[in-house]
C-alpha cells in the first residue's frame, strides 16, 4: 500500500461519528400551550352601558384569576385544568388574563371562567354539559328580613344575587403537533344579567329602610352549554336605595331603586314574575307594595336596556298623623299642676 492510500484511510478514520447516518424527527413536539382570554364587558347593560341612574353605584366586573377547563369533545368529560392569573389590558382597556397549560396535540373543548366570585358557586365540573353556576339560598333570618309578612308555609326560595361570571367557550378546537409555543386566544362574556328597577314614591321621608324581592327568575346556569335552568324558579332579594329621577314631571321626583344581578328572566315560560317592595317606616311599621312584572318585562326598556320601570306611584303615609285630623288611639296629654295640701304620717 503506497503512502497516498494510507493517508486517505487515516483521514476517513479520523472523521467524527456525527457524520454517521441515523433517523430523527423533523421537530420535537411541545406540550406547552399559552392561553389568552380577553374579558369583554363593553355591552353589559347597567354596568358599562345603558346606565339609567348615574346617582347609584353599579356592580364591579373585574377578575384576577380564571380557571381553564379542558374537556373531551366526544364524551364531554374533564381531561385536565389549569389556572391563569397574568393580567394585562387590551388597547380598548379590556382585561386580559393569560397563562400556560400542558396539553398534547388533539381536539378539545375549552370552558374558561373567572374563579374569584365569592357568591356565585360552581359545581359538577367533571362534565362540560353539567357544569353549573348557582348561588346559595339565604338563611331563614335573612328571608324574614326580605319577606317579613310571608307565612312559614309559603314555599318561596330566595337566593343570593350572583356575582358576574364571565365565560369563554371553544368547541372542538384542534391543536396540531408543534415545536413552538401555540397561543389560544378567546373571549369571555358574562352569563349574568344586571337590571335596574325603580318605583315612584310619595312620602319618602317616612321610609327608614326598604327592600325588594323579585320571584320567578332562573336560579342557575349550565354555562358549559350556556343554558339557564328553569325549574324550580327562584327569587332574588336586594336592598333599595333612595334616589331621584328628573324625568318625572312636577316637584316630586323621589324613587326607590336598585341595580341587581340575576341569572335572568326565564324566556317563554310563565314564571309568575312578581316584585314585592318592603318599607319600614320611621315608627317601625312594615309597609308592602306588590305588583306583577310580566308586562314590564315585555317593554322595550326591559328587553333592550334591562330597565324595570314601574309605572305606579307608591304613597307612604305619615306614621304620625295630625291629631286634629282624627286617627284615634291613645293621645298623651299634660295638664296644669293642681296644688293639694295634707299631712304625711312617718
Amino acid at each position: 500500500m503506497n503512502k497516498s492510500v494510507k493517508y486517505i484511510l487515516a483521514v476517513l478514520l479520523a472523521l467524527p461519528p456525527l457524520a454517521s447516518c441515523h433517523r430523527r424527527p423533523l421537530f420535537d413536539a411541545e406540550e406547552r400551550v399559552a392561553i389568552r382570554v380577553e374579558v369583554n364587558i363593553n355591552a353589559v347593560a347597567n354596568v358599562t352601558t345603558d346606565i339609567y341612574n348615574e346617582k347609584i353605584p353599579v356592580p364591579d366586573l373585574s377578575t384576577d384569576m380564571m380557571r381553564v377547563m379542558v374537556y373531551d369533545p366526544n364524551t364531554q368529560n374533564l381531561l385536565t385544568q389549569s389556572f391563569i392569573s397574568n393580567k394585562s389590558y387590551a388597547e380598548d382597556g379590556s382585561e386580559v388574563l393569560s397563562g400556560y397549560l400542558n396539553i398534547s396535540y388533539g381536539s378539545y373543548d375549552f370552558v374558561i371562567y373567572n374563579f374569584d366570585t365569592p357568591t356565585t358557586q360552581v359545581t359538577a365540573e367533571n362534565n362540560e354539559a353539567s357544569i353549573l353556576a348557582y348561588t346559595n339560598e339565604v338563611s331563614d333570618a335573612v328571608k324574614i328580613h326580605y319577606l317579613p309578612s310571608k307565612s312559614e308555609e309559603e314555599d318561596v326560595t330566595i337566593r343570593l344575587e350572583p356575582d358576574h361570571l364571565v365565560v369563554a367557550r371553544e368547541h372542538d378546537l384542534y391543536i396540531s403537533p408543534h415545536d413552538t409555543l401555540v397561543v389560544i386566544e378567546t373571549e369571555a362574556r358574562t352569563v349574568v344579567d344586571t337590571y335596574y328597577i325603580q318605583i315612584h314614591v310619595e312620602g319618602m321621608q317616612y321610609a327608614s329602610q326598604a327592600t325588594a324581592v323579585i320571584s320567578g327568575l332562573s336560579p342557575s346556569n349550565r354555562f358549559g352549554v350556556n343554558e339557564r335552568t328553569v325549574d324550580p324558579t327562584a327569587a332574588v332579594a336586594f336592598d333599595l336605595i333612595k334616589s331621584q329621577d328628573d324625568r318625572y314631571a312636577g316637584a316630586n321626583k323621589d324613587v326607590l331603586c336598585a341595580v341587581f344581578n340575576t341569572f335572568g328572566k326565564i324566556e317563554d315560560v310563565s314564571s309568575d314574575l312578581i316584585v314585592t317592595f318592603n318599607v319600614i317606616d320611621t315608627e317601625g311599621n312594615l309597609l308592602q307594595y306588590e305588583t306583577s312584572l310580566d308586562t314590564v318585562f315585555k317593554t322595550e326598556d326591559a328587553i333592550e336596556r334591562h330597565w324595570l320601570l314601574i309605572d305606579d306611584t307608591w304613597v307612604i303615609p305619615n306614621p304620625k298623623p295630625n291629631p286634629s285630623e282624627g286617627g284615634g288611639g291613645f293621645q298623651p296629654r299634660v295638664d296644669d299642676w293642681e296644688e293639694e295640701q295634707g299631712e304625711i304620717i312617718l
